[in-house]
């Protein structure tokens, strides 16, 4: 084969190799075309499927909130006319009635105060399940959480005609840190169920100091004499809407809320819950919640679950900020029996300017006022304190409309606390005492509506003054509501619930509380309802003569 045969035939070979890998490499190349489609089908796939789980995620959170939100407003709604049921019953109990009707009413009011109790339990765990739950850790006070506990289960007791025992482990101390008003709702929901289940005998409230491996904790025992649980019912006892079956009880006594909301309050307290029961031998409740000692105490001052009044407050200078000065004379008259010197600013504004003027040892601030609120006065007199290097001047807040959330609120603004409308002289003293420079050595007081002293209560030559401008501001609230002004009928009713209440006129703040919610909600039929409700009562009290207004006001 010559040279050249040879050559050809290896370009032939030769070119037969490069389309073999030419053909090798299209395939290769086809292959990782299909590789990428692959990739990019399955990296679709997966952020459809990221895509539909987010999707599903949300519709899920949302499905949880409009329950809750079904439940919150339905419960709101059922909560206004029953409220005005509550009120009008009031009204008609203090009307002469013959013994049938008298039944007949008692008959209405319970069962209204049971549906109320019950639309209660649902708006809160409605507000669990939502998540708004919070947990606060502040220092409280033990012994003045559990004489309040001990006048509910006590008053509780005594409409069930059975007996309220306390007991607390001497040399306990009484600082503590924690969310007391959790704890109080768990203790009144426990005592709550233990009195609707006791038809004899005695509930108990036992509290011990544990201290074990895990730091100090508190254990609450609740018991009762009741008909007790039978045991394949207490391992679902605490799951919401639980509640004893028809054959174990003649008739059903609740929804089955009371206990899931105690339990669901504990769990995120970080304690425990626990159950023993018997039939017919009654149950016990047992709750240990982690609760830290705040601070060290005096042995002689931790026991003792009574009130302790104060009856000496040092030479004090105060200013009293109200727009009613009503409310002004209350403070003036409960601490008239004090060295203690009041001014008046009517509104904010005048606050701050006296507060530039004067020398105060406290001041006590309404909230809600005109022209300037309590809330921009403090402010105000903080940012001046600041810049002028002055000490922080004690400021306690008065409102009518503080609720549980809201007083850290106040004391981020920059209040040193709050006294709820309508407070006792009591409540008065304790607060200004702690602001004295005797305060670290007195005992504080705590609620429970004890008085200083007996006899005449000093306010009541006030009441007719008192009815007198509530007529007027019912006239002033008619006025608004024909020109349709809610927002005047809730600033009235707001600063009337609150004088009344001051001045022992419970009837009167419980009906104008009920005004401002329902001008609130824009309820045309039911404000007026009300409006007349409260017209017609002012009226009866302003008919008797000056020596009975303190009977009817109660």
């Amino acid at each position: 084969m010559s040279e050249r045969d040879r050559l050809k035939k290896q370009l032939g070979s030769a070119e037969r190799e490069i389309g073999y890998l030419k053909r090798a490499l299209s395939r290769m190349q086809k292959q990782l075309a299909r590789q990428e489609k692959i990739d990019d089908m399955n990296r679709h796939q997966t952020r459809w499927a990221m895509n539909k789980l987010d999707e599903a995620r949300v519709q899920a959170e949302q499905a949880s909130r409009a329950k809750s939100d079904f439940l919150a407003n339905m419960s709101h709604e059922i909560r206004t006319p029953l409220n005005i049921v509550l009120g009008m019953g009031e009204l008609l109990a203090d009307t002469d009635l013959d013994s049938t009707q008298k039944h007949y009413l008692q008959s209405l009011r319970f069962s209204g105060q049971h549906l109320l109790k019950l639309i209660d339990d649902i708006l809160e765990f409605s507000r669990i399940e939502s998540g708004a739950l919070k947990v606060e850790s502040r220092p409280f006070n033990l012994k003045e959480l559990l004489v309040g506990i001990e006048a509910i289960g006590t008053h509780l007791a005594v409409e069930k005609g059975i007996e309220f025992e306390l007991e607390c482990e001497p040399l306990m101390p009484m600082n503590r840190i924690g969310d007391s008003r959790k704890i109080k709702q768990v203790l009144f929901n426990l005592l709550h169920n233990a009195v609707k289940f006791t038809d004899s005998g005695t509930i108990s409230l036992s509290v011990t100091d544990l201290r074990g491996y895990a730091g100090p904790s508190l254990l609450f025992i609740v018991s009762d004499t009741g008909i007790g649980i039978p045991d394949e019912k207490q391992p679902h006892i605490f799951d919401r809407f639980a509640q004893l079956e028809q054959e174990d009880l003649q008739t059903r006594r609740g929804v089955g809320l009371g206990l899931a909301i105690s339990n669901r309050l504990v769990n995120a307290m970080g304690g425990q819950i626990n159950l023993d029961s018997k039939v017919g031998s009654g149950s016990s409740f047992m709750v240990n919640l982690p609760v830290p000692i705040a601070a060290a105490e005096a042995a002689e001052d931790r026991h003792r679950i009574v009130v302790d009044p104060v009856s000496k407050l040092e030479p004090m200078h105060i200013l009293v900020v109200d727009d009613i000065q009503l409310n002004f004379e209350v403070v003036q008259n409960y601490l008239g029996n004090f060295d203690v010197t009041c001014d008046y600013a009517e509104n904010g504004r005048r606050a701050v300017a006296l507060f530039r003027k004067h020398s105060y040892d406290a001041i006590l601030m309404d909230i809600r006022m005109p022209v300037m609120s309590g809330s921009e006065a403090v402010r105000r007199i903080r940012r001046i304190e600041k810049v002028e290097k002055l000490a922080p001047l004690p400021i306690i807040a008065m409102t009518a409309q503080a609720f549980v959330d809201q007083e850290s609120d106040y004391t981020a603004i920059g209040y040193d606390e709050v006294l709820i409308k309508p407070f006792s002289r009591q409540e008065l003293l304790a607060a200004l005492s702690r602001y004295t420079r005797q305060a670290g050595r007195q005992k504080s007081a705590v609620s429970g509506r004890a008085e200083v002293s007996s006899g005449a209560d000093p306010l009541t030559p006030l009441i007719p003054r008192v009815l007198e401008s509530t007529s007027a501001e019912i006239e002033g609230i008619r006025t608004a509501l024909k020109r349709n002004d809610f927002k005047k009928v809730i600033e009235i009713s707001h600063a009337m619930k609150g004088l009344a209440g001051m001045y022992g006129l419970k009837e009167l703040s419980t009906l104008f509380g009920y005004l401002q919610k329902s001008a609130e909600k824009r309820e045309q039929q039911t404000t007026r309802t009300l409006l007349e409700a409260l017209h017609y009562r002012v009226r009866e009290l302003r008919k008797h003569d000056h020596d009975n207004l303190g009977g009817l006001a109660n």
